[in-house]
């Protein structure tokens, strides 16, 4: 019996201690995480007075500058391959192009400034994408940690373009607007063929630059400029084609958002979001801070002065000040300030004025979709750079007559805008031949006549515009026109006209032998065919409407379909 009470007390007591063990374990947990946090500000602490005050340790216990460079650094991570020659374009395309930036012009130089830090952040998004699991472009937090940032510095460059109209160097802004939505490759699933569109409507001012410094003191900056600039476009071109060509590559275990913090982190700390560095690690923290520090002081202070300066001694900091401050009640909100009616900013416009621009609305071109980005990727950072008086309202982009190795560009163009290309009868000319093509889009109110045997030619998203052509080797293609004419004056073999509205097609007598005419999706398209001798006077044209509606029969297993003729 003796024996099994000394078993049952001795149980007691084991049990006992096990909870007390528990208990200590608990709190000394606790003192841990209050000891890392005063260790982090003491830390800050010792490196402000580091700055300002000298060392006073003697020189017997300093050690030497050889063995501080000796010193074991800490291991880092291996960079990945993409990132090192990522790092590479970065110093032999991006660094030349800021430094020439800032030597021409301050605001040029500012515009160049945020090109390399929307580099920068592309880096460290590609260096976390290589550590985790692949996140879907559509995704918020893809939105939220890539789109967001890069966005935001393309809406900085373009506004120091509006706020710099008259400045002598318009031009190399404009340039570096037009260009700098190349940026957007990383949302888009075929970058490849993305970044060269925007080189070429940079290219656009860039060639204006080259015009305007020919023959003056600026020639040699202005050519080298344009150099450095362009060459951002192929090298990222490369870049892309040989570690990204189907959009951003993922690898790893990590979670993105984690991974890309990590980096944010370590950029504000001065480091490079994980590359390597030769510069040792810096010294160890200083030893961690009393967790009774002040409580033990407070209890000297009240033992000295009596109860009453112990209080005081509490409420001026450590623990109790924090515990003092929240048991106060419904007196926590008793030292707020009631805010007069008139100094609210949603009842008073003229506040919201005074106190700068609303934060534009998030661009809706700027998506991760391939091809719908591509074409339209300029327009999210002209919408997004704006402003808030105009975030809605796209940019338009700057029309294009010229020749492009062997096809004629006329993109953009207006009635209006005739003049200034020299053609001031109304009637854009061009005289072709027959290793040329012909490319026209987006025009409004312009008639192109073209003279002479081209390739090939192709009018596109075009209103209210005419097509004059004598001959084409191959085809002529019309496409989601609206209210356009087409009239061929000597042969054309092929001409297919789709997805368009109320294009009417004027043939001559020579034209008719031989062509053949192809639409689909087409409405109110109508062909005027001559009809008598055309050296006539009473020569005249007789309307043929195409059909647009067909009817299918089924008989024996077979299908026929005929048009539907009406009139």
């Amino acid at each position: 019996m003796s024996d099994q009470g000394n078993f049952s007390i001795q149980g007691y007591n084991l049990v006992t201690l096990l909870k007390r063990l528990e208990a200590a374990t608990s709190r000394l947990e606790d003192v841990t995480i209050f000891q890392e946090s005063k260790s982090a500000a003491a830390v800050v602490d010792a490196t402000a007075a580091t700055t300002s005050v000298e060392p006073t340790a003697p020189k017997s216990t300093m050690a030497p500058s050889s063995a501080i460079a000796a010193a074991p650094r800490i291991a880092s991570p291996e960079v990945p391959k993409s990132i090192k020659e990522f790092d590479n374009f970065i110093k032999e395309k991006i660094d030349p192009y800021v430094q020439l930036s800032q030597e021409i012009d301050g605001p040029l130089g500012e515009q160049a400034e945020l090109f390399k830090e929307a580099i920068d952040r592309e880096r460290r998004v590609l260096l976390a994408a290589s550590k985790s699991k692949k996140l879907n472009a559509e995704d918020g937090k893809f939105q939220e940690l890539v789109i967001k940032p890069i966005n935001e510095l393309i809406m900085k460059i373009i506004s120091i373009k509006d706020g710099n109209r008259n400045s002598e160097k318009f031009n190399y802004l404009n340039a570096v607007s037009e260009g700098v939505a190349v940026l957007g490759w990383i949302v888009v699933n075929t970058p490849v063929s993305y970044v060269p569109e925007f080189k070429d409507s940079a290219q656009f001012w860039t060639n204006r630059i080259l015009k305007a410094v020919k023959g003056s003191e600026d020639e040699k900056v202005g050519t080298e400029w344009v150099k450095t600039f362009l060459s951002i476009f192929d090298a990222l071109k490369d870049y892309v084609k040989e570690f990204h060509s189907t959009g951003i590559t993922w690898g790893g275990s990590q979670d993105f958002e984690d991974a890309i913090k990590t980096g944010d982190e370590e950029a504000r700390n001065g480091g490079s979001g994980g590359s390597t560095s030769s510069v040792p690690p810096p010294p160890p923290p200083p030893p961690p801070a009393d967790l009774f520090a002040d409580e033990v002081a407070a209890a000297k202070n009240g033992s000295s002065n009596g109860g009453g300066a112990n209080k005081v001694a509490v409420k001026s900091g450590g623990m109790g000040a924090v515990f003092e401050e929240l048991n106060q009640g419904e007196k926590i909100t008793s030292g707020l300030r009631k805010v007069d009616k008139s100094e609210m900013t949603h009842k008073n416009p003229e506040l919201r004025r005074k106190s700068g621009p609303m934060p534009p609305k998030k661009p809706k071109k700027f998506s991760s979709s391939g091809n719908s980005t591509s074409t339209s990727g300029n327009d999210a950072g002209a919408n997004a750079g704006a402003g808030a008086s105009s975030s809605d309202k796209p940019v338009q982009k700057p029309s294009q007559f010229e020749l492009v190795d062997n096809k004629w560009m006329i993109v953009r163009l207006t009635k209006d805008i005739l003049p200034k290309y020299g053609f001031t009868d109304g009637i854009l000319k061009i005289e072709g031949s027959m290793d040329q093509s012909i490319y026209m889009g987006d025009c409004d109110g312009v008639i192109v006549q073209i003279t002479g045997k081209v390739n090939a030619i192709s009018m596109n998203k075009c209103h209210k515009s005419g097509l004059v052509i004598d001959r084409a080797i191959s085809s002529v293609d019309v496409t989601q026109c609206e209210r356009c004419e087409v009239q061929i004056v000597t042969n054309v073999p092929v001409l297919s006209v789709d997805q368009s509205e109320s294009v009417d097609v004027y043939l001559s007598k020579e034209s008719m032998d031989g062509i053949y005419l192809y639409s689909s999706g087409c409405t109110a398209l109508n062909v005027n065919i001559p009809r008598g001798s055309q050296d006539e006077e009473d020569f005249e044209l007789e309307e043929t409407a195409i059909p647009e509606q067909f009817v299918t029969t089924f008989s024996s297993g077979c299908a026929k379909t005929e048009a539907v003729l009406r009139g």
